[in-house]
């Protein structure tokens, strides 16, 4: 009984969305814009890496180049490692393991999102632990600039960043 009655307050307030609703929505996505970076019409959003308490990590993070130009992305940097670094995933000998990579080019008009098992930023390092819920200053290096931003810390065994879907 009391699921039918959640599932039919949960479809009454999405069918007539009160202004509080909508409002709260509204806050929530601004909560996240921190989350976004842009610079050039390319805009980053939803950066994020995986709990550690090792020296390196990797950042994911989803890149729109939104521009008429092709760009390239180049590495990064960030105040609490020593270095960030392109690195593209592969098989070593049946090993998984991240090879540093030139810089990776992005055609106009196309994305590109950094994830695991594919590219990423790696931050080698790290001087702190990265703890699950916390957040970090990034700066995510092109050809042509840079972009700052925040990086969220998920789960140690985190696949997606926690807003996945989620719309900025």
């Amino acid at each position: 009984m009391i699921r039918v009655f959640s599932a039919a307050l949960t479809a009454s307030i999405c069918l007539f969305q009160p202004d509080f609703v909508t409002t709260a929505l509204a806050g929530d996505h601004e909560d996240h814009s921190h989350h976004e970076g842009g610079i050039d019409g390319v805009r980053t959003v939803h950066a994020w890496a995986q709990a550690t308490t090792g020296k390196t990590a990797l950042v994911f993070v989803d890149i729109d180049n939104e521009s008429d130009r092709d760009i390239a992305v180049t590495g990064g940097e960030s105040a609490i490692v020593s270095s960030v670094e392109l690195v593209g995933f592969q098989l070593k000998d049946g090993e998984p393991v991240y090879v540093a990579l030139p810089p990776v080019p992005i055609k106009a008009g196309t994305e590109m999102t950094l994830t695991p098992d594919g590219l990423a930023l790696r931050l080698n390092g790290l001087a702190t632990p990265l703890v699950e819920g916390d957040e970090h200053e990034i700066g995510i290096e092109f050809d042509f600039g840079h972009v700052e931003m925040l990086f969220q810390v998920e789960a140690s065994d985190a696949r997606h960043h926690s807003h996945a879907g989620h719309q900025h």
